[in-house]
């Protein structure tokens, strides 16, 4: 019992955690007049966050095809496999962290959040990679 308190008060955290990365980034996702800065309800918060996803994928597909242009062959095969690896690795995650809060309308915000904030953090992994 005591380790399940432990996991979902880890789980709160994460989520709080990335809901402090939304509200910081949303407003790049959507502006406008209200911009997501002013997303009270939790469909528009899962607008922006979808809005930002959308953004974090592009740049990490542009980031895969820099690296990917600079690698050998071998290489290549290498970093398709990591980055199959890390796909479903990120989806499973950001279900796990999603099924902490499951039952709730917060449960596909959090999903979302999760994976724009790895998606974020493999496109600078990525982007600093090079060879020796």
């Amino acid at each position: 019992m005591v380790r399940l308190m432990k996991l979902l008060s880890l789980g709160v955290a994460l989520v709080c955690v990335g809901l402090v990365g939304f509200a910081q980034t949303a407003e790049e996702a959507k502006p406008g007049a209200r911009g997501c800065e002013n997303a009270v309800t939790t469909a528009a918060m899962r607008e922006c966050e979808d809005s930002r996803y959308e953004i974090a994928q592009r740049e990490l597909n542009a980031a895969y095809q820099r690296l990917m242009k600079t690698l050998d062959r071998e290489h290549q095969q290498k970093l398709r496999l990591a980055e199959r690896a890390w796909i479903r690795y990120r989806d499973r995650n950001a279900d796990f962290q999603a099924s902490l809060v499951q039952g709730g309308t917060l449960a596909p915000l959090v999903r979302i959040t999760v994976l724009t904030d790895m998606t974020k953090a493999r496109t600078q992994e990525l982007s600093k990679t090079a060879l020796p």
